[in-house]
C-alpha cells in the first residue's frame, strides 16, 4: 500500500476519533459527579426555604433527593429575581463548592444563559424554558393537566358562573395555567367567566386578599390563585367561599375547599438529580413531567363534589390522556382563533409562548 492510500485509509478513523475526544471534552466541561466525592448541589429561593408554599416545597424536595443519593445541599434564600443578586448568589454558592445549581423562580431564567457561559464546569437547572447553554436545561411539572381537572370541579360547584383567578405576574407558566383552568371551567359550564387579577407579586397577602373580595363583590363564588402562599384560600374561607388550591397543601381547610392541583417535586427532584448524578442528563432535551410520570396531581376531592362531576373528572382525564389539554378548537378571549379542530398547542408554544387568555378570562386591574 502506498503512502497515500494509507494515508487515506486513515481518515475515517482519525475522524472517528476526534469525535469520540470531543464528546468526552463536552461531558467533562459540565463536570458530571465522581463516586470517589461527595456532589455538593446548590438550590436558589425568592423566599423562606420555610413559607409553607412554593419555596418549601422545593426546598424540602430537593434536600430530600439530596439526602437519598448521599449529596450536600446548600442554599440561598431571599434572592430576588434580579441580575445583581442572583449572579451574587451564584458566585457564592460556586465558592461554597456547588457542582449543579437549581434555579426555582420563574424570572431566575432571564439570566440562566448568562450564568451558563460563565461557569461552564457548572451544571444549571431552572424552572423557566429559556436559555440554551450546554450545560443548563429545564425542568417542570405540567401543573396545566391537573389545573384543567381543577377548573372542571369549580366550574360544576359555582352558583353564579363567575370565578376568581389571583394570579402573581404574566408568565407563560401562569397563563397557561389561567387558561387550562378556565378551560376547565367552561367544560363544566360552557358560559361560566373567569376574573382573573394579576397583582405583581408572587407574595403580597394585602393585595391577594383586598383581590378575593373585589372578586366576591363581582359575583365571583370560586376562588383560586398562583401565587407563593394559600392567603387568597384562606380569605375565600373567611366569606365563605368555594375554592381549589395549588402546587401543595400543607393546611386543612372547610368543605368548600373543593380539591387542589398539586405538583409533586418529589418525583421531579429524584428524576432530574438522578440523572445527573448517574451521568444520563440531557441538558438539550430538559424535563417536563406530566400526570402520567406522578408529576403533578389532583388531591381528593371535597365530599361537597357531586358524582357526576367525578365522572366528568375522570373522563377528561382518559381523554387528555391522549389528547392533550390544548388541542381542538380554541379561541382566544378577543375572538381570533388560536389553535383549530384536529391541532394540537405545541410544546413549545405552551412552555414559552403564552400570552394570551381562552375564551371566557376577563383581565381586571
Amino acid at each position: 500500500m502506498n503512502s497515500r492510500a494509507w494515508k487515506q485509509s486513515r481518515i475515517p478513523l482519525l475522524l472517528v476519533a476526534f469525535m469520540v475526544m470531543a464528546i468526552i471534552g463536552v461531558i467533562q466541561s459540565f463536570r458530571l459527579p465522581s463516586e470517589e466525592r461527595q456532589v455538593t448541589v446548590g438550590v436558589i429561593l425568592a423566599s423562606s426555604l420555610a413559607d409553607r408554599g412554593w419555596n418549601e416545597g422545593h426546598y424540602s424536595s430537593l434536600l430530600h433527593a439530596c439526602q437519598g443519593h448521599g449529596c450536600r445541599l446548600i442554599l440561598r434564600e431571599f434572592v430576588p429575581e434580579k441580575q445583581s443578586e442572583l449572579h451574587t448568589a451564584v458566585e457564592e454558592l460556586i465558592q461554597d463548592g456547588a457542582q449543579a445549581i437549581f434555579l426555582t423562580s420563574f424570572g431566575y431564567g432571564n439570566y440562566v444563559s448568562g450564568l451558563a457561559d460563565r461557569y461552564p464546569g457548572v451544571a444549571f437547572f431552572s424552572i423557566s424554558g429559556k436559555g440554551n447553554a450546554k450545560n443548563s436545561t429545564y425542568y417542570f411539572s405540567r401543573l396545566y393537566q391537573a389545573r384543567y381537572l381543577a377548573g372542571i370541579v369549580a366550574g360544576a360547584a359555582s352558583r353564579t358562573g363567575v370565578l376568581g383567578f389571583v394570579a402573581g405576574m404574566p408568565n407563560p407558566q401562569t397563563n397557561r395555567n389561567i387558561n387550562a383552568y378556565a378551560k376547565g371551567i367552561r367544560r363544566a359550564n360552557p358560559e361560566a367567566k373567569l376574573i382573573v387579577h394579576f397583582i405583581g407579586s408572587w407574595d403580597d397577602e394585602q393585595k391577594e386578599r383586598k383581590s378575593v373580595a373585589s372578586m366576591a363583590a363581582e359575583g365571583a363564588d370560586v376562588i383560586t390563585y398562583h401565587t407563593d402562599k394559600p392567603y387568597a384560600i384562606r380569605e375565600a374561607e373567611a366569606r365563605n367561599l368555594f375554592s381549589t388550591g395549588y402546587d401543595a397543601q400543607y393546611e386543612q381547610y372547610s368543605e368548600r375547599f373543593l380539591t387542589a392541583a398539586l405538583y409533586d417535586w418529589d418525583v421531579v427532584y429524584e428524576k432530574v438529580l438522578g440523572d445527573y448524578l448517574s451521568g444520563r442528563v440531557n441538558m438539550s432535551q430538559g424535563y417536563w413531567l406530566d400526570m402520567e410520570e406522578k408529576g403533578v396531581r389532583l388531591s381528593e376531592l371535597s365530599p361537597l363534589v357531586s358524582e357526576q362531576t367525578k365522572a366528568l373528572v375522570d373522563a377528561e382525564y382518559q381523554r387528555i390522556r391522549r389528547e392533550g389539554v390544548f388541542t381542538g378548537v380554541i379561541y382566544d378571549n378577543k375572538g381570533r382563533l388560536r389553535c383549530d379542530e384536529g391541532e394540537r398547542i405545541s410544546d413549545r408554544q405552551l412552555f414559552n409562548g403564552m400570552e394570551w387568555f381562552v375564551e371566557g378570562v376577563a383581565v381586571h386591574d
